[in-house]
Order: C-alpha cells, then structure tokens, then sequence
C-alpha cells in the first residue's frame, strides 16, 4: 500500500466526498479497502488525465501553412463545453 504517488487528485476529497452512493434519501458511503486504495487512485488519475487530454484535443489548431497542427489559442473556454 502507498507506493503509487499520486499525481493530480486529492485522497482524502476522494474518500469523504467521492465514494458516495445515494438510495433515495439515505446517503451510503463506499469504502475502499487499504489494498486497493493505490489501484483506485491511479484509475482516477489516469481517467483524470484523459479528461484534460480530451480537452486539449477540442482546442482549435491551424489548419494552413507551415504551423498546420499547431495550437490557435491556449485557453480553455467556457464555450468549449457547449
């Protein structure tokens, strides 16, 4: 346990807040098992890390010339989620 190094969520947001199941008024919290809880944080980055790639990837690119690829703008909008 603790040998995966966390990269971009914090573990104790995750357990008090994330792990929560709802059955119609009646909140369940899920545990995670100490052994598991190094598999739980690195499924989670790495789900992380595909959302702000995906993310990236609608970011629009020059379409012509010699930068054809290249990033447009480097902002993430609020349109961009439209």
């Amino acid at each position: 346990m603790a040998d995966y190094k966390v990269k971009y969520i914090r573990s104790s947001i995750v357990k008090k807040e994330l792990f929560v199941h709802k059955e119609g008024k009646n909140k369940i919290k899920i545990r995670i098992s100490a052994g598991a809880m190094d598999k739980v944080m690195e499924y989670l980055d790495n789900k992380v890390e595909e959302g702000v790639n995906e993310l990236i990837e609608k970011l629009p690119q020059k379409t012509k010339g010699e930068h054809k690829g290249e990033l447009k703008r480097i902002t993430i909008l609020e349109t961009d989620f439209d």
